[in-house]
């Protein structure tokens, strides 16, 4: 899967969180995803007053809070990751950090009053916990997100997002599997900056 496909379903599952809660959940598992929420409102209720940097100074310290992007990254490199060395593994949590926020700051420039609810209700599942949303555009069928969380050193951390069942971090680890069959970490390092700079040249 190509860095583009990847970049438009990013946009398709999360470009739609740009909306107010409806409803808000007292379970701590549910607070990554409320400020990750709101800080894309602020992101994109600005438009084009921020500029692309702006934008991902913004929204950083939030994604890097929301999200367990350590062990996402380890997630979505896959079996690979323990063949990696820690310099390597260490170089590709910040590069895909900096892919992470990088996206979101692409993908969030603009808002067209859609509207986001959550569900109160958590589940559990064993060690994990489910926090269930729903996004309900102004113009476009509502999509059902659920957002996969874990306990991190004391916080609840998101490692995961389902779009009507269709998991972000499969996604990725398909087509970070083309750069490692390619040439190791290195290749997917060099990929992932690459893409970043990238994003990083969008308005």
């Amino acid at each position: 899967m190509t860095s583009k496909l990847v970049t438009v379903l990013c946009a398709a599952v999360f470009a739609l969180f740009t909306g107010a809660v409806q409803a808000a959940t007292a379970d701590p598992a549910a607070v990554p995803v409320q400020n990750l929420t709101a800080a894309l409102v602020q992101s994109m209720k600005a438009g084009s007053s921020l500029s692309m940097t702006e934008r991902y100074q913004k929204l950083q310290p939030v994604i890097e809070q929301a999200f367990a992007l350590p062990i996402v990254t380890k997630l979505a490199v896959g079996p690979e990751w323990a063949t990696f060395s820690p310099e390597q593994q260490q170089a590709l949590i910040t590069a895909f950090t900096r892919f992470t926020i990088a996206n979101y700051a692409s993908n969030f420039h603009s808002f067209d009053g859609q509207k986001f609810e959550m569900d109160d209700n958590v589940l559990t599942r064993g060690t994990e916990k489910i926090v269930r949303t729903r996004v309900i555009p102004a113009h476009d069928t509502p999509v059902n997100l659920l957002y996969r969380t874990r306990e991190v050193d004391g916080s609840w951390k998101i490692i995961d997002v389902y779009s009507d069942g269709v998991s972000s971090l499969a996604l990725r680890r398909s087509d970070f599997a083309a750069a490692i069959a390619k040439g190791g970490a290195p290749e997917l390092l060099s990929y992932l900056n690459r893409t970043s700079d990238d994003l990083m040249k969008s308005k």
